[in-house]
């Protein structure tokens, strides 16, 4: 027997995971008790390890570092067990794989923390994933367990979904085969999300606009990154960009349409839609499964394929109770699945009882220490008084008192104990300990009673300790188009006690939410590429430190990325001839900043330059092309910084010219010979040549002029004009 039974492990198939649900509800059990007794047990030892108190300063010392060291580890040692969710969530699954499979603590350590999830999506989605099918399925089941920590609200979707898909495609007698890749396809349908915001996706309230956009656009980025799976899955892969699509065609990304949608779209659409109207979400009540299937039926033929929905009406509620959980099952009773926070009260009960388990052992550790010290209190005998410290109390003994009060959080520990997030979005642990000592006659009661008929004197020491929190939304985003880029830059909040190490950026166009990008810098600025000259864009920024991220900005003015050009116009009485009245007109993509041309000028004044100061010099080389140049000697704080114009063949300039300084008409307070430079305060810059210095030859050859910026401007290439007649 022993032999067969060895026989039989050694010949199970190397290509699937068998569930373990008994083991994954140990390691689910122990990420929540785990914290909680660690932090009781430092509790006490830091109770009995720290000396005595012997005064009111030391007193509150010693409350603090008693409240304060057991929560340091629940938080610490919560965070570390957290990374075993992934794991609890692997131990559940029936998976099968293109190859051997891989040890599930391998994929949980592949899919670590969410502090580095941003990076590990972003180089998923633009250096792609390993094409090898075995590999690719082991990186993104990895993705997909990290998903648990990053969308809270919907924790565990994706699991039920995989079981309740399989419970249709067993209605559906579908082929072992086909329920193997269906398996994961359901499990994955919900990976695009990764892309998304952690803040969007848990966004307690109703999402906007340009929210609800950003996340319509899931279903393809998780086909993007299940891409290198999609032979192996061959017709399922469809499922995860098609199980939003609706049976009538109003469905998204595609709008496809009854039998157009893939069968695993179809499937998926009807367990995800009944899990998600089952499950209790801070938005909205659950439904109970019976309510829940009465409303598949009601869509079924606009939203939902009928045959699909038929399936799924042959499983009997018995078999779909338990996926709900507890917390669906409990939403579902009378009256209490009228309370729309459920979900999130239940959750914040239970951390409020994890602290109250830890601060009353804290107390209780701390109340056995004090009370095991001689209490400190007036001698036995007589004491002599100070003349100024007024008749002696004629009780047996001096009243004194100590009242504690040690907020943790918002809550207090004053009779009551609480933990929970400051409202004002920083976290902070403070002590206050007030010592009172009545002096006047009649005190009566021993150390621990404040009663007495005299006046007495307080003491109050208020000791304090700011945590790092998320910081606040991004301000001040601005936009500088230029050819099929737009650089975006941001003010960063100072708030949140923590560097700024991500940021991420949003992309619209037309409203609808285009690309999403999370990049590992502390960077104001980026400059998107890429994008369509003459289409316009928005962008939204959120940013992130090490304790979590911002909200997204508000959206940023609309950019419309064009081309930079140049023009040499005629402005004068003879084409191809250089004289007054000519314009040069630049147009940047991007645009400098005013400064940068101007020292005198700034983003909001930037005051036309018109008088002698104003030079347009024109020079014919001893070989090559004619060349012009821009100068201001006195207007711009030293210079004016323009750069110079090839104009692409020689015969407009005689030697050396001068346009504007000091001719007739620009002297004495006239400007009517002066050259000018103007500045629209956007991007385009206008030259208007003055006076010449002697009268130029005329070229007529068209030719194309190339205007190469100064380096000072920081621009990237040069800029060029139409095959046209210059002057």
């Amino acid at each position: 027997m022993e032999m067969a039974r060895k026989k039989s492990k050694r010949s199970a198939p190397r290509d699937r995971w068998r569930g373990r649900p008994v083991l994954s509800a140990l390691v689910s059990g122990a990420v929540f008790v785990v914290p909680i007794a660690l932090s009781i047990v430092a509790a006490t030892i830091t109770a009995h390890l720290l000396p005595r108190p012997r005064s009111a300063g030391w007193l509150a010392g010693w409350w603090v570092t008693v409240l304060v060291v057991p929560t340091v580890v629940m938080v610490v040692t919560e965070r570390l067990a957290r990374r075993a969710l992934p794991l609890a969530v692997l131990l559940k699954m029936t998976m099968v794989f293109p190859d051997r499979a891989p040890k599930r603590l391998a994929v949980v350590r592949k899919a670590g923390s969410t502090r580095n999830l941003a990076r590990r999506v972003e180089e998923a989605r633009t250096q792609g994933i390993e094409d090898e099918p075995v590999v690719a399925a082991e990186r993104i089941l990895a993705l997909a367990g990290a998903l648990n920590a990053h969308d809270r609200y919907t924790r565990g979707h994706g699991e039920r979904v995989r079981v309740l898909t399989d419970l249709i495609a067993e209605e559906l007698d579908l082929p072992p085969d086909d329920r193997d890749r269906l398996r994961w396809s359901a499990l994955l349908h919900d990976i695009g999300k990764l892309a998304v915001h952690p803040l969007t996706l848990n966004k307690a309230g109703k999402l906007d606009h340009y929210e609800w956009e950003i996340i319509k656009n899931h279903p393809l980025e998780g086909a993007k990154l299940t891409a290198p799976l999609a032979a192996w899955l061959g017709e399922w892969a469809k499922t995860i960009a098609e199980h939003h699509e609706q049976y009538d065609g109003s469905g998204y990304p595609y709008g496809l349409k009854g039998d157009r949608i893939s069968l695993g779209g179809r499937i998926v659409a009807v367990a995800d839609s009944y899990d998600t109207m089952t499950t209790v979400r801070s938005y909205k009540t659950a439904l109970s499964p019976a309510a829940a299937r009465a409303e598949l039926a009601a869509c079924s033929g606009s939203q939902f394929d009928p045959r699909v929905v038929r399936a799924f009406l042959d499983v009997s509620i018995g078999r779909l109770r338990p996926l709900a959980g507890p917390l669906a099952w409990l939403g579902s009773l009378p009256f209490v699945g009228a309370i729309p926070q459920l979900g999130q009260t239940a959750a914040v009960l239970g951390r409020v009882g994890a602290a109250s388990l830890v601060a009353t052992g804290a107390v209780t550790a701390g109340t056995l220490n004090v009370a095991s010290h001689p209490t400190v209190g007036p001698p036995s005998g007589p004491v002599a008084l100070p003349a100024s410290a007024g008749p002696q109390a004629s009780g047996p003994g001096v009243s004194g008192g100590v009242k504690q009060s040690a907020p943790i959080g918002h809550g207090t520990l004053d009779g009551s104990v609480g933990i929970g997030p400051d409202p004002t979005g920083s976290t902070s642990t403070s002590t206050t300990s007030t010592t009172s000592v009545p002096s006047g006659s009649g005190g009566s009661g021993g150390a621990g009673s404040d009663s007495g008929s005299g006046s007495g004197s307080s003491t109050t020491t208020t000791l304090g300790v700011s945590l790092p929190t998320a910081p606040s939304t991004p301000t001040g985003v601005s936009v500088n188009p230029g050819d099929g880029e737009v650089i975006v830059s941001w003010s960063v909040p100072s708030d949140g006690g923590s560097p700024i190490t991500s940021f991420t950026l949003t992309r619209y166009a037309g409203g609808v939410t285009q690309w999403q990008r999370t990049f590992t810098s502390s960077a104001t600025s980026h400059v998107v590429k890429g994008l369509t000259d003459g289409t316009t864009y928005t962008f939204t920024v959120a940013v992130a430190n090490a304790v979590g991220s911002s909200p997204p900005s508000a959206p940023s003015p609309p950019a419309t990325p064009f081309p930079p050009s140049l023009s040499i116009v005629n402005g004068g009485t003879q084409a191809g001839r250089a004289q007054v009245g000519d314009q040069i007109i630049v147009t940047f993509a991007p645009a400098p900043s005013p400064s940068a041309l101007c020292g005198s000028w700034s983003s909001t004044s930037y005051p036309d330059l018109i008088d002698s100061n104003v030079v347009v010099h024109g020079s014919q080389a001893s070989s090559g092309d004619d060349i012009v140049t821009v100068t201001d000697g006195a207007d711009c704080n030293g210079k004016f910084h323009f750069g110079t114009i090839d104009l692409g063949q020689a015969g407009y300039f005689s030697g050396t010219v001068s346009f504007g300084g000091n001719v007739n008409g620009c002297t004495n307070g006239q400007t009517t010979g002066c050259s000018t430079i103007h500045w629209d305060g956007t991007d385009t810059l206008t030259i208007t040549l003055g006076w010449a210095s002697s009268v130029q030859p005329t070229q007529p050859a068209p030719s194309v002029a190339v205007y190469a910026p100064s380096e000072t401007l920081g621009l990237p290439a040069t800029i060029s004009s139409a095959m046209e007649v210059n002057f």
